[in-house]
């Protein structure tokens, strides 16, 4: 007996490479990145404001360069806000999923996705990826020369004002991760000499006992201090 389900979900499966996208270029995957960035700048805002002195002390207290690094994200967060919006009001070729495909970008970007009418999703294309280019550029063909000239270079301007913005994000945030770790490192660091001298003053009756375990330990740890640490 046919399953007539099992029949549409085949035949759905056997034509996602008419409909392809590249799995980290594609219009949707752009607008989404963009929010993102500008969540995590928001974010990075309000952890400034919120610990300040955090910032300040992983920049070695020097407010000028907490405060140009602040502008950074604001900035950042700002162009991203104006991109989302010209990506709604400027003129986005239709074709613009399709000619990313058509042009190989799936090899850096992630590969090839698929749209299923059946599942109405979109889904990876393991060993159709040459007929999904193909498809695609059958659609750019269809296009007048003069059509297919403005389409690519509006394509190739959104792509790259969006990788400029994502590459600042990247480099800002390596940048925030690096500056995070060592300020909380260092405050580990104080936060382990603290428990450490407190047990040393306890056992060693405020320290009039220098040769008990603590005291010895908390020694230890003061001299395997990077010097660093001292200047902080």
């Amino acid at each position: 007996m046919i399953d007539a389900e099992e029949t549409k979900r085949t035949k759905a499966s056997q034509i996602r490479y008419k409909k392809p996208i590249v799995k980290n270029l594609n219009l949707d995957r752009i607008k989404e990145e963009l929010w993102d960035i500008q969540g995590e700048c928001e974010n990075v805002h309000w952890y400034f404001n919120a610990d300040e002195e955090t910032l300040i002390n992983a920049l070695d207290g020097d407010e000028e360069e907490e405060y140009e690094f602040k502008m950074m994200f604001a900035d950042l967060c700002a162009e991203c806000e104006r991109m989302s919006e010209d990506l709604e009001e400027e003129w986005v070729p239709d074709c613009f999923d399709r000619f990313f495909v058509a042009v190989g970008a799936g090899e850096d970007f992630g590969g090839l996705l698929g749209f299923d009418t059946y599942e109405q999703d979109y889904f990876g294309l393991p060993c159709r990826e040459e007929w999904a280019e193909d498809e695609s550029k059958k659609v750019l063909k269809r296009m007048t020369k003069d059509e297919l000239i403005d389409a690519s270079r509006q394509c190739f301007r959104v792509y790259q004002s969006f990788i400029a913005l994502r590459y600042r994000y990247d480099c800002l945030k390596a940048t925030m991760d690096i500056l995070h770790d060592q300020n909380t490192g260092y405050l580990q660091m104080v936060k382990q000499i603290e428990d450490v001298y407190e047990r040393a003053e306890k056992a060693s009756s405020g320290f009039r006992i220098p040769f008990k375990k603590a005291v010895k330990e908390l020694d230890r740890i003061l001299e395997n201090m990077p010097q660093e640490a001292w200047i902080q």
